[in-house]
């Protein structure tokens, strides 16, 4: 009897989780970190993934270090530059023809974090980087969204957007605050065009934004936080939902990082 429910149970996960291998998918911060790992992870399942940035170079690393039979496809771009990510989906409309999920992993800090020290230049940079940089993207997705009735946003946002942690700096932490309510907004608008949108809180990820720091981190305590490729799990878990399942908002984070 329990080889039995055993057997249904896992019958009912499979068919209760979506198939990747027809999603389209569009990841922004591709060339590193987690939008790296996330592109990798969902090409691995068999998502047809494009990703973009603002270095070709970082991009074409991407692409090279993927799974063996991944259909991963580059363009560059910049979030804060309407006109390159106007012809970026103009790119992936050609090439993909409807867009399943975006994966917004574009972000940006700074060294210089406090709110004496901050440069106004820099404040501005994190704004229009984090902030509108995300409206900008999302705004296109939506155009094509909306058509047809469907699809994923996933914003990779910050526990700096829930807690407004000195660590991140002030900049950084306003800026990800905004990308929340931007997210939780937007998500109650087009709910009913069948559209989700989930704002995805990472704690400290081993990622090259750490070395955006007065003192990068040691080795040792880089091992000991989240890996790009922890929440690129939690993106293909997200990704594989059923259209009927939404989560607005999902914190993961280090072990032994406060949530306070």
């Amino acid at each position: 009897m329990f080889a039995e429910n055993e057997s249904l149970l896992h019958q009912f996960s499979m068919e209760a989780m979506n198939d990747l291998s027809d999603k389209n998918v569009l990841i922004t911060g591709g060339g590193s970190g987690m939008g790296m790992a996330s592109a990798w992870t969902l090409a691995r399942k068999g998502a047809k993934v494009a990703i973009t940035g603002r270095r070709s170079e970082k991009l074409t690393d991407t692409v090279s270090a993927a799974p063996e039979n991944s259909e991963i496809l580059i363009k560059e771009s910049d979030v804060t530059d309407r006109k390159s990510l106007e012809e970026l989906f103009q790119w992936f409309d050609h090439k993909f023809g409807s867009l399943d999920c975006l994966v917004h992993a574009a972000g940006i800090n700074v060294v210089m974090r406090s709110m004496e020290e901050l440069p106004p230049k820099d404040w501005d940079k994190l704004i229009q980087t984090n902030l509108t940089g995300s409206y900008n993207v999302m705004r296109l997705a939506l155009e094509r969204m909306r058509i047809q009735k469907k699809g994923l946003i996933i914003l990779i946002n910050s526990v700096a957007g829930k807690r407004s942690v000195p660590l991140g700096g002030i900049g950084y932490n306003a800026s990800k605050f905004g990308m929340s309510g931007l997210g939780m907004g937007v998500a109650e608008e087009v709910k009913d065009h069948g559209i989700r949108i989930t704002n995805l809180y990472p704690g400290e990820v081993n990622t090259p934004i750490l070395d955006n720091r007065k003192q990068p981190p040691s080795k040792e305590h880089r091992e000991s936080i989240l890996q790009a490729e922890d929440v690129a799990a939690v993106v293909q878990y997200i990704c594989e939902l059923p259209e009927r399942v939404h989560i607005p908002e999902l914190v993961i984070k280090p072990t032994q990082q406060s949530f306070v």
